[in-house]
């Protein structure tokens, strides 16, 4: 399996799955993950969730204020002696200025479209089966080409993988280049340090080839795990 792994509280961003089938998000950083698989097989990644779209606000240009007409306050006429007052002249009401159109409403922009979350962690997790099973039948150059495609190449298992299909098409250089890329991204792996082991005995450097049996006795606790009685047997029958 394979785990190439936000909210008002923020989610543990690694993700550990494990070769039994159970699954861990609670990691805060990606080494107390790789502490939590290692020795028992699994995968780390990140705890991806699809973003919330981001609130297009929306603005409405207003028209110019106008002033308010100021009220003149009619002045208190001082009260003097009766005179017969003349005809009122008749005031003739004005009519009141057309009323200004709104303005337009600004063209508003569309929102963003929402970004597409990554593919779900059992499509991966089938994919690196896929490509691993393509390996395991002896389809090499396929395996190897269906890993890269996976986009993950520093991650240790799609790193040893592709390792492991150099060695069997004889590219024993690139081999121990993707062994070198998969411990560099987990220095315990223990499939790597056997595979790597393995091309180390099959040159003949057996000196190399016990200093990886030695790590993996330090990353499993011990001696019972398969890959170290694997690469004991062959650097036994190589060193005879």
């Amino acid at each position: 399996m394979l785990l190439l792994g936000a909210s008002a509280v923020p989610a543990a961003p690694w993700c550990a799955a494990y070769r039994n089938g159970s699954n861990n998000c609670g990691f805060y950083t990606y080494e107390q993950c790789l502490a939590a698989v290692s020795g028992v097989g699994g995968f780390c990644n990140r705890n991806y969730e699809e973003p919330e779209r981001p609130a297009v606000r929306r603005e409405r240009k207003s028209g110019p204020k106008s002033e308010p007409k100021s009220e003149s306050k009619p002045k208190r006429q001082e009260r003097a002696a009766p005179a017969p007052s003349p005809p009122a002249a008749t005031v003739q009401p004005q009519p009141a200025p057309p009323a200004a159109a709104p303005p337009p409403a600004a063209a508003q922009p569309a929102p963003p479209a929402a970004a597409q979350p990554p593919a779900s962690t059992a499509q991966q997790q089938a994919s690196f089966g896929a490509a691993r099973a393509l390996i395991l039948s002896g389809k090499y150059e396929a395996g190897i080409a269906a890993m890269k495609a996976l986009g993950y190449d520093d991650h240790p298992d799609v790193a040893g993988s592709i390792g492991f299909a150099n060695a069997r098409l004889g590219r024993l250089d690139e081999a121990r280049t993707w062994y070198a890329r998969a411990l560099a991204a987990d220095p315990n792996h223990v499939a790597t340090l056997g595979n790597s082991g393995a091309l180390y005995a099959a040159q003949g450097d057996l000196a190399n080839a016990r200093s990886e049996l030695e790590r993996i006795k330090a990353a499993c606790g011990g001696t019972s795990c398969r890959e170290y009685r694997e690469l004991e047997g062959l650097i036994a029958a190589t060193g005879r």
